[in-house]
């Protein structure tokens, strides 16, 4: 699995969100999504929002989850809805989309303003720690916060 070279882009145990659209392979690291809270990317052609939100805990780290260290939650999806490409912010504690100014859970649904009830495409991702991504994927590009 490992040829002794070791990927040192990111900790090895750094908690990333990760996607595969057509040959390109793209990480956004915890790290990075913590502060940054949303982010619009493209990846081999196709608009992306990742939405983070802070606060949850893994059910592995610890015997009882109220044990565990927060590591938050991180979801991506198509940030073309109906035709429309969206931009996606932090405002406050809300994910807000710049074109309407809706507000957007966590889970890619509008839950107030012009847009509510619209849900945005899920894209498959995968939540992973970098050094198993960097193992099986080394060309992954990572995501920095530009």
């Amino acid at each position: 699995m490992c040829d002794g070279v070791i990927d040192g882009r990111l900790l090895p145990k750094e908690r990333v969100v990760t996607v595969t659209i057509g040959d390109v392979e793209a990480a956004f690291p915890f790290s990075v999504l913590v502060d940054k809270g949303t982010v619009n990317y493209n990846v081999g052609g196709t608009d992306l929002a990742v939405f983070f939100k802070p606060g949850t805990r893994p059910a592995l780290d610890s015997r009882n989850i109220a044990d565990s260290n927060e590591i938050g939650a991180a979801a991506l999806f198509e940030a073309n809805l109906d035709g429309t490409k969206h931009t996606f912010k932090n405002d406050g504690d809300k994910i807000v989309d710049e074109e309407t100014g809706s507000v957007w859970s966590i889970l890619g649904e509008a839950i107030k303003g012009s847009l509510a009830g619209k849900k945005l495409t899920p894209v498959v991702h995968t939540n992973s720690v970098w050094f198993a991504v960097a193992a099986f994927k080394p060309d992954t590009k990572i995501y920095q916060g530009q």
